[in-house]
């Protein structure tokens, strides 16, 4: 049919995607919510469905053509004799549906057919302008700064020496004196040719933090001088700042072509790969750029390739490699004096130190970052450590403190005119109100910071954005609304090539499908995203992806299976020292006895887990070892002192908005007070809990409500009500086992008794 600007087609790929990620079957009947949801996560706003019918040769099409505005259906038929006549009867079905569209027929019609020179008369300043050149290139600001100044002075109106002035201050982080300088070029700049004019806006758009501008003007400049690395760097370096990061390879990939030796795009390349999370081939760039700085003994490029080394390492979770790194890169920096380098350095030193426990020394390194940007009227690069000391507070709790320096970054982003931090600050901003469970303040920001992300068209952004909203969604137990935004990030990542965080997006997902009930969904999400961070050698990631895919198999009652999964994620879990991963896995650990009834071997796990939470400052954390020991308590006869500890633990949950956990300990408190024959009460609880899991849609939740429910109506001698809630429970079940496509799920003894009881009861009771 073609495509033209009055029709796009989805790409079946894409269609073909959606359907994996909604984890339905190949040969599944579609039906009409599914359809929509396939409509409304491809942005369509028609659908075309059918099916084909072979009768010996002959071969029938039947379709439907769903105009979703109109809320129309057209019924379609196509036939071919034999094969070699399909492609007749394609486009016999083609133009079915373009009559169909009722689009004007020409537009069916459409469907069918379908060298930079400075400007400067002074020698002497055009020599100093050449010489000022190469400094930039190599990273020698300083002397760069100079060689610059010493051509404005010898030609005062000589523009493009001005630009490149103000893009030496810009580098040693002399926001003002580079807007100064930028600003005298561009008045200069008026009568110039037009690539010198192209030039001189994109350096100032540059320096400007206005990124789409300046992209804008060098590829203008790119067409006029198509083959100049100079450009060719510069578009690299934006695009790798706007999240373009294919672009940005392809434009070093090309420089590296022509020159393998060259030193800045080996150090920029290498950052682009820091920044999809490929750090060993960032690795691979920076060792084969760092004894070429050592062989020229440029000191200056020396110290950034062995900073740009210790963010790689950091990144491949080899923190003393990182931190070993740094330290030689500061003492090169400090003995140059270049205060800027030193400063982001340390930034990067105290994210390190924070990483390996030494929190004193990560402390004193981030302050010492802050007095030097502040010293130095380092505008952009103070915004920078503001958001990444944040992060050190934010991790112990402190969300005030990080609050008051996210704000005030976000205030300079918006004054320098840098919207990619800017988005990232809102982003941040709404992370410790989710941390506070001011959901409603974390959304305000998220989707504050996703429209400008939008805006600046910045694909990794919006995936970014699209995740935290959906990971606070989930918090909140709306889980339809989270869903299309972790199918959207998903998309994205998966465009731009990042694999890690692709998989930490479908295994979000998998714990979704996992709060809902849909076990089988969830165990493929997990593995899927297993199978990816594995490719990608990330070891915290694989800790907490072993973890999760073992989690996923004790649900589905294979907890012998998930032993090694989980021994695994636990080793990983100390090995990367990781105390909130070793707690999670040691309540994973636990399930796995939990659900085989092995319950002193489950108190035993889930206690090891309370003492390594207790060791952080994650509060769910924390709650969730909590619960486990209280609904141990229940299963070991000793309901009477768990139902005080589950009401204070579902006022908790609730108190930081996790509305399952809050709804899980209100079922066991139901399920105590059942045991302890206080039948009245249990029936008031189970029936709050029961409908909070009808609204979320938790389904092995609602299972255990209904039969709780129907045991204590039964017990009562109300027949007619325990049989209801009974075949409520055995329904429910059956649909989970049917959904996980396995019986193993009721090898799980909570669930197996359950099933067992419900078929029992709500068949023998009497009425």
């Amino acid at each position: 049919m073609g495509e033209s600007a009055s029709l796009r087609t989805v790409p079946s790929d894409r269609v073909n995607q959606i359907l994996h990620d909604l984890r339905v079957a190949p040969d599944a009947t579609l039906d009409p919510d599914t359809l929509r949801r396939v409509a409304e996560f491809t942005s369509a706003d028609r659908l075309l469905w059918g099916q084909y019918i072979k009768l010996g040769d002959q071969i029938r099409i039947d379709a439907t053509f769903q105009d979703l505005k109109r809320q129309r259906n057209f019924a379609l038929k196509a036939e071919a004799a034999s094969e070699k006549d399909l492609p007749t009867a394609l486009q016999r079905l083609a133009e079915s549906v373009e009559k169909s569209l009722a689009l004007p027929p020409e537009t069916i019609k459409e469907l069918q057919a379908k060298s930079l020179k400075p400007s400067s008369q002074s020698v002497q300043a055009l020599r100093y302008y050449n010489e000022g050149m190469p400094l930039v290139r190599q990273g020698k600001n300083i002397e760069a700064q100079k060689s610059f100044q010493a051509a404005t002075q010898e030609d005062a109106n000589f523009a493009l020496a001005y630009a490149r002035l103000g893009q030496a201050d810009a580098n040693l982080g002399y926001g003002n004196e580079a807007e100064q300088a930028t600003r005298k070029a561009l008045d200069l700049s008026e009568k110039l040719p037009t690539q010198e004019k192209y030039l001189i806006a994109a350096i100032h758009a540059q320096t400007s933090n206005d990124t789409r501008k300046a992209i804008e003007s060098y590829e203008s400049l790119a067409k006029v001088l198509p083959d100049d690395s100079d450009v060719q760097s510069a578009l690299a370096a934006l695009y790798n700042t706007a999240g373009s990061f294919d672009k940005a390879r392809d434009y070093y990939s090309r420089l590296l072509a022509r020159d393998p030796k060259y030193v800045e795009a080996l150090y920029g390349i290498a950052f682009v790969e820091i920044n999809v999370g490929n750090s060993q081939a960032a690795l691979e760039y920076l060792n084969r750029a760092l004894p070429i700085t050592i062989e020229l003994g440029n000191e200056q490029q020396q110290s950034r390739i062995l900073y740009e080394l210790g963010l790689a390492y950091n990144q491949g979770n080899k923190p003393e490699e990182a931190l070993r790194n740094c330290q030689q890169a500061l003492a090169l920096q400090r003995r140059l004096g270049e205060k800027h380098d030193i400063a982001q350095t340390l930034d990067a030193m105290a994210q390190v130190q924070d990483s390996l426990g030494q929190s004193a020394e990560a402390l004193k390194s981030f302050q010492e970052a802050l007095r030097l940007r502040r010293e130095i009227g380092d505008k952009i690069g103070l915004g920078y450590t503001l958001l990444n000391f944040s992060n050190f507070y934010e991790a112990r709790a402190r969300n005030d403190e990080a609050l008051d320096m996210l704000k005030e970054s976000l205030q300079i982003q918006r004054e320098v005119g840098d919207q990619d931090t800017e988005a990232l600050c809102l982003n941040n901003i709404g992370i410790n109100y989710t941390d506070k469970a001011q959901y409603d303040d974390a959304l305000t920001y998220f989707d504050q910071g996703l429209r400008l992300r939008e805006k600046l068209n910045n694909p990794s952004g919006i995936a970014d954005s699209n995740y935290a909203i959906a990971d606070t969604l989930v918090k909140f137990g709306q889980y339809d609304q989270a869903l299309p935004h972790y199918l959207r990030a998903l998309e994205l990542w998966r465009k731009l090539n990042d694999k890690r965080r692709a998989a930490f997006t479908s295994y979000g997902l998998g714990n979704l499908f996992e709060q809902q009930g849909r076990l089988g969904a969830a165990l493929s999400a997990k593995q899927e995203a297993l199978s990816t961070i594995r490719d990608v050698q990330d070891k915290i990631g694989m800790a907490e992806m072993l973890g999760g895919y073992g989690s996923a198999l004790n649900l589905l009652g294979r907890g012998e299976e998930a032993q090694k999964s989980l021994e695994e994620a636990l080793a990983l879990s100390r090995e990367v020292k990781n105390q909130n991963l070793v707690a999670q896995n040691l309540n994973f650990q636990g399930d796995s006895f939990f659900y085989r009834g092995d319950y002193k071997s489950a108190r035993a796990g889930y206690e090891r887990a309370l003492r390594a939470a207790s060791q952080t400052t994650d509060r769910r954390l924390t709650l969730i070892s909590k619960f486990n020991l209280a609904k141990i308590a229940v299963k070991e006869g000793r309901s009477r002192e768990a139902i005080g500890t589950l009401r204070t633990l579902a006022e908790q949950a609730d108190g930081l908005g996790l509305k399952y956990l809050s709804v899980e300990c209100s079922t066991y408190m139901g399920e105590a007070l059942v045991n302890g024959k206080d039948y009245s009460q249990a029936r008031q609880e189970l029936n709050r809990a029961l409908a909070r899991s009808e609204k979320l849609g938790l389904q092995i939740l609602q299972a255990k409500s209904h039969y709780l429910l129907g045991t204590a109506s039964r017990l009562m001698g109300n027949a007619t009500e325990a049989s209801r809630d009974y075949a409520d429970a055995y329904r429910i079940l059956d649909e989970a086992k049917k959904e996980a496509k396995s019986d193993t799920l009721l090898k799980r003894t909570d669930l197996g008794s359950i099933y067992k009881e419900s078929e029992k009861w709500r068949q023998n009771l009497p009425g």
